[in-house]
């Protein structure tokens, strides 16, 4: 037999506070004194006590729910990125629902789809690679509120979280020159998205700046045995490097896993550094060098303009992008530091 459900009406009672006074506490109000604000919630975790959040729907006409959409699930960046999400709209008593498109734009007007069915609130998205330049004017005309983030279509026509990928990039290069590395290649994903223009374009403009020569740029699957296979494409360019960046940490570990197989020792006969700085970079052998970019940031970020869209649609288009940080160690052939 179902149990009836506890009541706003029920915790007030037992509680000796107000119908009023509960409902604050539910909605995290800071308007409740501490005291009262134990007790009350002290009285719900007794009652097992679940907000009914269908009923607030139907008042508010929300249904304190938020969708994300992330084109992998290959790569932790999108875990901690996730973490961020959560943790902004956790305080505002929403709900994060997560979808991976699998970087195929019909997976993701699918779930958009669904999204709708669902009533959710507004998006964060990642656009797959291939998607509509005109997405984010069919969401404008369903009502939908999207805040793009990592990557980006249409710049300027949504609110848009991420990091200075052009900056990150030549700190990685400019921290290569000065151990004396000229020759630098560049390990890429495939997917042709703004999240790869801005790599390739801060390498052309780093490379330019530092007098560094460009060894070539190879491509590889996002995966470990992807960018280990890609060793050998490296070691095969005309001009071969002296030094490798990649496109993410998952690549510059996978590389790094297929240099040793070629008998070349990366940190030593090849420098290697990657972009994000996860956690893996300090677990690799040797540790990785890379370039940190703060993915929960991001996604703290990319939740705070979605919130700030909710509660002003008409709100001009606002971009947060954060700055990256050098992480020194053994991989690019210096101390670590």
């Amino acid at each position: 037999m179902q149990r009836k459900r506890v009541t706003l009406d029920e915790v007030a009672r037992i509680a000796g506070v107000s119908r009023a006074t509960v409902s604050l506490v539910v909605r995290k109000s800071p308007l409740v004194a501490d005291h009262t604000r134990e007790k009350v919630e002290q009285v719900m975790a007794e009652l097992d006590y679940v907000r009914d959040i269908g009923a607030a729907r139907l008042r508010n006409n929300s249904s304190r729910t938020v969708g994300v959409i992330v084109p992998n699930l290959v790569n932790s960046f999108f875990t901690e990125f996730l973490a961020g999400v959560e943790r902004v709209m956790g305080e505002d008593d929403r709900v994060v629902l997560l979808a991976n498109s699998q970087d195929d734009p019909r997976r993701q007007d699918d779930i958009l789809q669904r999204f709708r069915g669902h009533g959710v609130d507004g998006v964060i998205l990642c656009p797959a690679a291939g998607t509509d330049p005109d997405l984010p004017g069919r969401m404008r005309r369903w009502g939908l509120p999207v805040v793009q983030s990592l990557r980006e279509i249409g710049r300027g026509a949504t609110d848009y979280a991420g990091a200075d990928y052009i900056d990150g990039v030549r700190l990685a290069v400019q921290h290569l020159v000065r151990l004396g590395r000229r020759r630098i290649a560049f390990l890429s994903v495939g997917a042709r998205t703004s999240a790869r223009e801005e790599r390739l374009a801060g390498f052309a403009r780093a490379l330019a700046e530092t007098g560094a020569k460009d060894a070539g740029i190879v491509e590889a699957d996002l995966s470990w045995e992807g960018a280990a296979h890609s060793a050998a494409e490296v070691l095969a360019l005309p001009s071969r490097p002296d030094a490798v960046l990649c496109f993410n940490d998952i690549l510059a570990a996978g590389l790094m896993r297929g240099l040793r197989r070629a008998g070349i020792e990366p940190g030593r006969d090849m420098a290697v550094m990657g972009l994000d700085d996860l956690p893996l970079a300090e677990l690799t052998y040797p540790p990785l060098s890379s370039i940190a970019m703060d993915p929960a940031g991001i996604g703290v970020a990319a939740a705070r303009l979605l919130a700030r869209r909710l509660a002003d649609p008409a709100a001009p288009p606002e971009r947060s992008i954060l700055a990256p940080r050098l992480v020194i160690r053994e991989s690019s052939g210096a101390e670590a530091g």
